[in-house]
């Protein structure tokens, strides 16, 4: 069979696309440790069990006294109004990270607008405590 002078190709050229994936799987490597880091809290040592913080709503509390509920920063005077909202939506759980060095009266002001918005079930994230010694 003779070709013709204008045959179509018929293989696709992929190189385009390899080049493009592997700069995308590059930029995905070195962003991704950035975006697990989240808030730095020093958090208090209990002994405790293992829950999974995707369960609810996680409100962080720095060091500072800043306040973050599910690691976007809200004002203090906003709290109860987010929470509110996300009652609204469906949420029934919230857990609160809170540094070690918070004051407690900043603590139990998060926990009381929680208690505000109507959502009962509150739970405190902590560290586990090394019991090996």
């Amino acid at each position: 069979m003779r070709k013709s002078k204008y045959s179509s190709v018929t293989d696709i050229n992929v190189t385009s696309l390899v080049d493009v994936t592997m700069v995308l799987l590059i930029i995905f490597m070195l962003t991704a440790p950035f975006i697990q880091a989240g808030i730095k809290l020093k958090l208090p040592k209990t002994q405790s069990t293992v829950i999974k913080e995707t369960d609810a709503v996680v409100i962080a509390v720095s060091k500072e006294g800043e306040i973050f509920v599910n690691n976007e920063k809200a004002e203090r005077e906003q709290l109860g109004d987010v929470l509110a909202t996300m009652k609204v939506i469906g949420e029934e759980r919230v857990f609160v990270r809170a540094d070690e060095d918070v004051p407690y009266g900043v603590v139990m002001y998060v926990i009381g607008e929680v208690k505000a918005a109507g959502i009962d079930d509150v739970g405190m994230i902590t560290d586990m405590k090394d019991t090996r010694k």
